[in-house]
């Protein structure tokens, strides 16, 4: 036995969907903010955005230093992924982005998630729509966007086929 299969049942942790163990991490990310252990939530949510982004729009992941973009779709369309956990009750500034500061792509695709990593919205919008609703901002050297529903209904739905994917996919 390598030690952690005293702390966690590794066979039901390698049967469960990535959304399962995400929301598993979220319950235990809330104890430790609890004991005071962190202090922030820090999540893995950007990435697990990615991941199942390209799962679902297909395409290829870019490298970590790509400037404007995180993945080209199978059509060559350059999306730029932006997403956040929104729990209940939302806090101030959940919805808030991280920082635009380029806009060589062709689709924002903005997934919000709920504290169990679920899908609660997915929406592409154009980067005209991101720079018309978005303040500049020196501190960031960037553009600071709010994920507000008003904004995401300007862009195209695609929170169902997000939502159909999610537990699907070990």
């Amino acid at each position: 036995m390598d030690g952690r299969q005293e702390l966690l049942d590794l066979t039901v942790l390698a049967e469960a969907s990535p959304r399962r163990i995400l929301a598993t991490y979220e319950i235990l990310l809330a104890e430790l903010r609890r004991r005071y252990v962190v202090r922030t939530n820090d999540a893995p949510v950007g990435q697990y955005a990615e991941w199942l982004a390209l799962r679902v729009l297909g395409g290829k992941l870019e490298s970590n230093s790509a400037k404007s973009y995180d993945l080209t779709t199978t059509d060559l369309k350059r999306i730029q992924i932006k997403a956040r956990v929104v729990r209940k009750p939302a806090k101030p500034g959940e919805r808030q982005l991280s920082t635009f500061r380029s806009f060589d792509f062709d689709g924002a695709l903005v997934l919000l998630f709920d504290d169990t990593y679920h899908v609660r919205r997915a929406t592409i919008l154009t980067p005209d729509v991101v720079i018309a609703n978005s303040r500049e901002s020196s501190h960031v050297n960037g553009r600071i966007f709010i994920a507000r529903d008003a904004l995401l209904d300007l862009g195209a739905d695609l929170t169902d086929q997000f939502v159909d994917a999610e537990d699907t996919l070990v």
